[in-house]
């Protein structure tokens, strides 16, 4: 049996071995703190906003709203395209008509009332093509057609006008005449020239 000196003995004995043990043992380094969460970016974050109810109702709403403008603006030009086209339509064809009709007259014309009758189409339509064009000058009708004409052809234009301006003041000498005056071979000749100057220009420009 232990006496009680035996056991304090066995007690510091093991109080010793287990203070050797434990001085012998590295010491456990601390559990490093788990890291934050990283920040989503600013497009996962645009993502998962439109994945939402709510960006998946925006989206289609700015879609239907976008689709349906940029339908209506396609047919409004769609529009306007097709009404230049036909308006170029009808002036082309009032002009070549007015200008053959001069043409023609005026090969016919003897006197210098003839020669008025023959240029009165630089100012009005005798017989038009369509009625509402009748009382147009022929400036008019180029002017008109103008800003509707592709780019490349608008040179034509311009130069058709400058000799339509020459036809009217020509027309105003031949106003100072006596009607029943003979018309000259030089000036029905430079008469028709101007006419065919500006049927070709047009003709071009068409």
């Amino acid at each position: 049996m232990l006496t009680d000196e035996d056991r304090a003995r066995i007690e510091a004995d093991e109080r010793l071995r287990h203070a050797v043990r434990q001085s012998m043992q590295a010491p456990a380094e601390p559990a490093a703190p788990p890291s934050p969460p990283a920040r989503p970016g600013f497009g996962q974050r645009l993502y998962n906003f439109l994945n939402s109810s709510v960006g998946m109702w925006l989206l289609s709403s700015v879609l239907l709203t976008g689709g349906a403008a940029m339908l209506q603006q396609v047919q409004h030009d769609h529009e306007i395209a097709m009404k230049n086209q036909q308006d170029l339509t009808t002036l082309r064809f009032e002009i070549e008509h007015r200008l053959g009709n001069m043409a023609f007259l005026l090969r016919r014309a003897k006197t210098a009332g003839d020669a008025k009758a023959a240029l009165d189409g630089v100012f009005k339509s005798p017989i038009p093509l369509t009625p509402e064009l009748q009382n147009r000058s022929l400036s008019s009708l180029f002017l008109t057609a103008y800003p509707i004409l592709p780019k490349e052809k608008q040179h034509d234009v311009r130069q058709a006008i400058k000799l339509v301006k020459q036809l009217e003041e020509d027309d105003l000498l031949l106003r100072t005449l006596p009607d029943d005056q003979p018309l000259s071979d030089a000036d029905r000749q430079k008469y028709g020239k101007t006419i065919s100057s500006v049927q070709q220009l047009h003709f071009s420009a068409s």
